[in-house]
């Protein structure tokens, strides 16, 4: 880690699961030298990803915060952590990748099929969508207030053992997240504030590539002209 990165001085407010690439960005911040803080509602997770950024010479802390349980509540306690650890978030990251049980009516997770279907779609849009809107609420009034900032969105399949939210539920997810993102990055742009969304190349959002590779590319969107 360095204190002479192009982001030196600056905060990291990391929102996900506290694995994959929500670890990936949070570890790429601190590269770079920003102080990170990582929330989520697994705090074993997100511990293990503050510790690896100590570990490596950086700033790191960690606030459970689960935002599609909790709502508001989490998302004021995420935002509010982060600016009495480091101050106010200049880069926020939502990571909405998050897991969903395979279909057993099918065995296909397609979502059209029998079983807990109507149950994982309301919980996948619930987690995605209700979520993602109620953190960037959030995360948006401080940023405003002082003019200033950048939010990054992204949203991944993300298969875990034999667990798989269905490519119909991910298709509608994914596109409504674009739509809102753009949306709230239309809203914001006149107050400071840019927010992107990060993902593959086709611009859908499905975060094709590494783990890595995509918290490089959220590290690019939240770069100015001089970074």
């Amino acid at each position: 880690m360095t204190a002479t990165g192009r982001f030196a001085g600056r905060v990291a407010l990391v929102c996900g699961p506290g694995d994959g690439v929500s670890r990936a960005t949070a570890l790429a911040f601190a590269r770079e030298g920003a102080a990170v803080l990582v929330a989520g509602p697994d705090g074993e997770r997100l511990a293990g990803t503050a510790l690896l950024v100590r570990d490596a010479g950086g700033q790191a802390a960690s606030v459970v915060a689960d935002v599609v349980r909790d709502g508001s509540d989490a998302a004021a306690r995420m935002v509010a952590a982060a600016v009495e650890r480091f101050g106010v978030p200049d880069f926020v990251f939502n990571d909405a990748s998050v897991t969903g049980p395979r279909d057993p009516g099918t065995g296909t997770g397609t979502g059209t099929g029998t079983g807990r279907v109507e149950v994982d779609w309301a919980a996948a849009f619930a987690a995605h969508l209700t979520g993602l809107f109620t953190a960037m609420r959030h995360e948006l009034a401080p940023m405003t207030a002082l003019g200033r900032g950048v939010i990054v969105n992204t949203v991944r399949a993300t298969a875990c053992t034999e667990r798989l939210i269905g490519p119909g539920a991910y298709a509608g997810y994914s596109a409504a997240l674009a739509t809102l993102t753009a949306t709230a990055a239309h809203e914001s742009a006149a107050l400071g504030v840019r927010i992107s969304l990060a993902g593959s190349r086709t611009g859908s959002g499905s975060g094709s590539g590494s783990d890595e590779e995509l918290a490089e590319q959220v590290l690019l969107l939240c770069a100015d002209e001089n970074d």
